[in-house]
């Protein structure tokens, strides 16, 4: 890494020991059955991990996974025993999760926890954990090859609808097909193949949200979360970027690297200056940014490696550099947004931009320490 080496090992060293510093207010969260999510006026926000979450888009919590996943990397490099200790706490009290086959995000909320903690510990509980929630989340492919992102699969209000936020969930199906569960790799499959084209515009652009009607075809196109509906939201892109890359690397197909290539060189392309990404690539420049979309992306070309690392590396560097949180307040990565159209989360902290901020400060740093869920793949 050259020069940037310095920079960003400090920064993992800063990051963890905030985290260091944080356990006795998470832990006492915890116990009381709720875990941070987004940060309001710098403290977080805390949302129960099992009880309807109306801010969000699926009603339910998403982020809990994330508490864990960041808890378990931190572990990996400073043998801290408390943050392995809190990790599973906050694993164990996502677990009646896994059984409840009502969202896409059981990929979200069980690779980063249950499948991190088999890789980190080798505890064979936490991998029946993930395949428990590996198996529910197969349950909600349809007929047009795509998992329903929420509600009853017979709820006509709901069904066929699918987001982008979709592919970067099938981490958990992938980890599982290489531990036997042969289904969950054809369901990953098949939405990977249903969705793509619906999803990616010619110019390597996002739409957020595609509903499908059981014979495959479109019904609607447009977002949910971004600007407009011919806009791109800046983390859907990211999700995008993450997904395909966890599905390159999965299946080795040339077409899912194709797209890899689109979906990135418009992100990369399309970044201001300080390569902090306004919330949606269509608005004005005054907008506000979403790191954590950023922290998504650097996490996901680290992976790719080649011409992509140097990209990676930018991103991670000026993450470091201007949104790092050195100050009083919670979290690790400022400057991050929630939903810009709903006015939840804005210039914040977020779990989910803390997980990957940290997952590509520990692949850039040590490597060596990072649990990797397709470790043999690509």
């Amino acid at each position: 890494m050259g020069a940037a080496q310095p920079e960003l090992a400090e920064a993992l060293r800063h990051a963890i020991g905030r985290l260091v510093a944080s356990l006795p207010r998470l832990q006492a969260a915890r116990r009381r059955g709720t875990l941070p999510h987004v940060t309001d006026a710098g403290g977080w926000k805390l949302i129960p991990s099992l009880a309807p979450d109306e801010t969000a888009l699926t009603g339910l919590p998403w982020t809990g996974g994330f508490v864990a996943g960041q808890l378990w990397l931190a572990s990996r490099v400073c043998g801290n025993r408390q943050l392995a200790a809190e990790a599973a706490a906050v694993t164990e009290l996502l677990a009646p999760r896994a059984a409840r086959a009502d969202t896409h995000d059981l990929g979200f909320l069980f690779w980063p926890s249950a499948v991190l903690g088999h890789l980190v510990t080798g505890d064979p509980r936490y991998r029946e954990l993930a395949l428990r929630a590996a198996r529910s989340l197969t349950t909600r492919v349809l007929s047009s090859g795509v998992i329903q992102v929420i509600g009853a699969l017979d709820d006509p209000e709901q069904r066929g609808r699918t987001i982008v936020d979709t592919l970067p969930n099938l981490m958990l199906l992938w980890w599982a097909e290489r531990e036997g569960l042969v289904q969950a790799g054809e369901v990953a499959r098949s939405h990977v193949e249903a969705s793509l084209p619906a999803a990616i515009r010619n110019d390597g652009s996002t739409f957020h949200a595609v509903r499908f009607a059981d014979d495959g075809s479109i019904l609607d196109r447009g977002t949910v979360n971004g600007l407009a509906p011919e806009s791109t939201w800046a983390r859907g892109q990211a999700w995008t970027i993450h997904g395909l890359v966890s599905a390159y690397r999965a299946t080795g197909d040339r077409d899912i690297l194709a797209a890899v290539e689109r979906t990135a060189s418009f992100f990369c392309d399309r970044l201001p200056p300080e390569l902090i990404p306004p919330w949606d690539f269509d608005a004005a420049p005054s907008a506000p940014p979403d790191s954590s979309a950023a922290a998504i992306t650097a996490s996901a070309l680290l992976d790719v490696g080649g011409k992509w690392r140097g990209r990676a590396l930018d991103l991670l560097g000026a993450l470091v550099r201007r949104c790092l949180n050195r100050g009083q307040g919670d979290g690790l990565l400022l400057r991050s947004c929630y939903r810009y159209t709903v006015g939840e989360g804005i210039d914040c902290a977020t779990v989910w931009g803390d997980f990957f901020l940290l997952d590509a400060l520990l692949r850039a740093v040590e490597p060596a320490s990072r649990p990797d869920p397709l470790a043999d793949g690509g």
